[in-house]
């Protein structure tokens, strides 16, 4: 039986180290800085901060070295496992690439969250939000693929119901080897002093989650595509990253929000961030729903297009039409998406207070 363009394997060990990996970067963001690392969360923050002119200091600098961590990582990633990590581009048209990208950048911006902020932090969290917003995104991209692959055949044909091949022996030396280092950074992020650890910590969480994320194939659109894939061509790792993920994370957050075991972060003068649990329904099940088609269009999300902007530059075919620049071109469409979405929001919701003060004034 013949198997369609993009056809993945199956990788439990791949990506359940992979999947350790990110929750082990949540999980140590959480425990020595308070932060959560929602991808959406600190990348258009962080953007916003820099159109203001913010200093590159506190919340700002921490943003800066984890996105420095991933991009650092991705290049590891293409170093070490380019072949597993950023495989050639799915052969879509370009306008589908950017429009992907704008319904992520706005979905994200909406919902304020996606796979990273609502999944690996959020559902171990027990927050309400997360427990809604994690079945519509991932519904509304299952219907998404349902639709371009099965119902209009846009994507070709081959996505005959069945499971993706299981991949053995694992190719295990990449993500072994990562997920050892990844301990070791770790390490040095607990046992440094407050005036160094600061620097390392975000930046080795940064790192850790791109390693993951290159070692679990996420990076691999199509592997994400055809997790989502559920009456075609399966392909279940997704599954065990965000399991694997969860099973790391989950501790963390728990023995500081439910049980209190921990009260502070590691770094001294830290504060754990607290996002609301419940509230605001009606944008996040929007936001999900924007963001679920974007996924489920291109299979990917903004920690992966990070990741995988330069590496897609670096092994692209330079050209207007060609699957790895359009893929790159995506990535920053999320990002500026982002920010409109923002700035829209921000002067919509201000608009009101405005005229309140004038009302008062007068």
């Amino acid at each position: 039986m013949s198997l369609p363009f993009g056809a993945t394997r199956f990788t439990p060990i791949e990506s359940g180290l992979g999947g350790m990996m990110i929750g082990a970067s949540a999980a140590m963001a959480y425990l020595i800085d308070g932060k959560i690392t929602g991808i959406s969360g600190i990348m258009g923050p962080f953007f916003r901060g820099v159109l203001k002119c913010d200093p590159v200091k506190d919340a700002q600098l921490w943003k800066l070295l984890f996105l420095t961590g991933l991009v650092l990582g991705g290049l590891i990633d293409l170093a070490f496992n380019w072949q597993f990590s950023f495989p050639r581009a799915p052969p879509m048209h370009i306008a589908r690439y950017l429009l992907a990208g704008v319904a992520v950048g706005i979905g994200t911006r909406v919902g304020k969250g996606c796979t990273s902020g609502h999944g690996i932090c959020g559902l171990p969290r027990f927050s309400l939000r997360s427990w809604i917003s994690v079945p519509t995104f991932m519904g509304v991209a299952a219907a998404t693929i349902a639709i371009t692959r099965h119902a209009l055949k846009i994507d070709g044909t081959g996505y005959s119901p069945r499971v993706a091949e299981l991949q053995w022996p694992p190719q295990w030396q990449f993500p072994l080897g990562a997920f050892m280092s990844s301990l070791l950074l770790i390490a040095l992020s607990v046992l440094l002093p407050d005036r160094f650890k600061k620097f390392v910590s975000p930046l080795s969480s940064g790192l850790i989650f791109a390693m993951g994320l290159g070692a679990s194939g996420m990076t691999n659109p199509m592997k994400v595509m055809n997790f989502l894939d559920f009456g075609g061509y399966w392909d279940p790792s997704l599954a065990f990253v965000m399991g694997c993920g969860i099973c790391i994370s989950g501790p963390a957050f728990i023995m500081a929000e439910q049980l209190r075991k921990v009260t502070t972060p590691l770094c001294e003068g830290c504060k754990f961030e607290n996002p609301p649990k419940k509230g605001n329904y009606l944008p996040l099940v929007l936001g999900a729903s924007c963001f679920g088609l974007g996924w489920g269009l291109i299979g990917l999300c903004p920690g992966p297009a990070l990741v995988a902007i330069i590496p897609k530059i670096v092994t692209g075919i330079w050209g207007p039409w060609q699957p790895d620049f359009a893929l790159s071109a995506a990535a920053l469409v999320i990002c500026i998406s982002w920010l409109t979405t923002d700035r829209l929001i921000t002067h919509f919701s201000a608009k009101p207070v405005a005229t309140t003060e004038v009302k008062a004034t007068e």
